[in-house]
């Protein structure tokens, strides 16, 4: 009897020690991450890591959400109601200078993306002066097209914003009722490219890289407080975000299905196209020198002065309000 009892010991032993701790699941945290804007092919290492769960390795259950642009994610994280986004640079020292309490610490694109689309060439900054431009109300756009404005000496109160939502630019550029509106090369032209093509149209996109925009594009950021009390989760974030993004890079038609499998009224073509704009945004000689994701003081601080000075915003933002730089 004892050998018995010592036997069943030693087996109920063996099966518990086999099974995985109870508590594996309720280790992952649950959070919500936001994109700058609807879905497009930018976003598609983020499901990436999802689906190759290098979310759920770094200790995340990630909720992935769209936004109507930087200014709307900043706003949100600010209140509490998502975690992690990412947003133009810009928009995010301006949002710090006028009390956001959040900060970035992961460069996500390099260079931006974001210009001007239209159906006739515009091909200097003084080109748009006086045209309607549609713009979404929290469009980071409305942020940077000043900045070059003011690098450029020319008067940003003569930019004629067109809010609109994003769904209508197309429509509202088709039927002449703006001249321009707000894209971006690795997403929105090849959106417009689509549709306008088979008419016999041409795409024209001004890009603000072209036009002396040369700060940081996109950056990832949270919460400046639980940035501060818990940095090490931010570092997982990164890491995991970084492993999604050399994933994506090196797999791109793998990428492109995975974005569609999670999105099904994507087109897969079309997100190929936009992901290989992203590419180049996040390949520049910059990231094959200093590594990817890194931001370094004097280009925080660049990012800070073009900024402040454009929109001549109230106080003092200096690089550690702005980034935290992660061990």
């Amino acid at each position: 009897m004892k050998r018995l009892a010592c036997l069943i010991v030693a087996l109920t032993l063996t099966l518990v020690g086999g099974l995985p701790p109870a508590s594996n699941a309720q280790e992952l945290k649950k959070i919500t991450f936001l994109t700058n804007y609807v879905y497009n092919g930018r976003h598609a290492p983020f499901f990436v890591g999802l689906e190759k769960g290098f979310f759920k390795e770094a200790g995340f259950d990630i909720d992935i959400k769209p936004a109507t642009g930087s200014g709307f994610v900043i706003t949100a994280i600010d209140g509490g109601q998502a975690d992690y986004g990412m947003a133009d640079i810009s928009s995010v020292v301006q949002g710090v200078a006028k009390g956001a309490k959040v900060k970035a610490f992961m460069v996500y694109t390099d260079i931006t993306t974001n210009g001007l689309a239209a159906l006739s060439p515009y091909p200097t900054a003084q080109s748009v002066v006086g045209k309607k431009i549609a713009a979404g109300q929290t469009d980071s756009v409305r942020v940077i097209l000043p900045i070059i404005f003011d690098l450029q000496g020319l008067d940003a109160s003569k930019i004629d914003w067109q809010t609109a939502d994003p769904s209508v630019y197309i429509s509202l550029l088709m039927n002449d009722r703006v001249d321009l509106y707000t894209a971006s090369s690795d997403s929105d032209v090849p959106a417009l490219k689509k549709v306008v093509e088979p008419q016999g149209k041409t795409v024209y996109f001004s890009s603000f890289a072209e036009w002396g925009y040369d700060i940081f594009g996109y950056v990832l950021l949270g919460a400046a407080d639980a940035l501060a009390k818990d940095p090490e989760e931010a570092g997982r974030f990164a890491e995991a975000t970084k492993k999604a993004v050399e994933y994506s890079i090196a797999n791109p038609d793998e990428t492109a299905q995975i974005m569609v499998k999670h999105n099904p009224t994507m087109d897969i073509e079309l997100v190929k196209t936009q992901w290989s704009g992203t590419i180049q945004s996040i390949q520049t000689p910059y990231v094959a020198k200093n590594g990817y994701g890194v931001a370094l003081k004097d280009r925080i601080e660049r990012s800070i002065a073009l900024t402040q000075k454009a929109l001549k915003l109230d106080g003092q933002v200096m690089p550690d309000d702005l980034y935290m730089t992660l061990k």
